[in-house]
């Protein structure tokens, strides 16, 4: 996995999130102006995403302890 930062045409700063297949995950949805507060933002989604919760559109909440494909529903 990566996280790219690289200049727009708008002459903006962006980051783009790639997983380990090159396939892209996530980016900036918006431009920085100046590298140092895109590079910011792109920390920032490396410090909350390991705690990001995941949830239905119904706003059900996946139950972390629970082990995908044992047990009950995990939500």
């Amino acid at each position: 996995m990566r996280i790219e930062i690289y200049p727009d045409r708008a002459g903006e700063w962006r980051w783009t999130f790639y997983a380990s297949n090159g396939r892209k995950i996530a980016d900036s949805g918006e431009g920085y102006a100046s590298e140092y507060n895109a590079v910011r933002a792109a920390r920032r989604l490396k410090e909350l995403a390991p705690s990001a919760p995941i949830k239905r559109p119904d706003g059900t909440v996946l139950n972390e302890g629970a082990r995908s494909g044992l047990g009950p529903d995990p939500f």
